[in-house]
């Protein structure tokens, strides 16, 4: 089997090997889950992030153009990601 053939495994090939059991069950629904939801609030942390970054980069013109004062911008840009 070459390189490209085990990266290119299809789902159902891969399965058996990734729905291992644990302590006698199977839990690869949970775990797919569970790593949907971390997945998903990664991203919303990401985007998120990028929109106080981008938030922080713009002009007095472009702020003026959707209504955020500076002083406002600069206070929201500096906010952590996770808040």
């Amino acid at each position: 089997m070459s390189t490209i053939d085990t990266i290119c495994l299809s789902r159902a090939e891969a399965t058996p090997a990734i729905a291992g059991t644990l302590l006698g069950g199977d839990y690869s629904q949970d775990r797919e889950s569970l790593l949907k939801r971390i997945w998903g609030l990664y991203c919303a942390l990401a985007a998120r992030r990028r929109g106080r970054l981008a938030l922080g980069e713009m002009s007095d013109w472009q702020l003026n153009d959707i209504g955020v004062s500076q002083k406002d911008a600069r206070q929201e840009s500096s906010v952590p990601f996770w808040r």
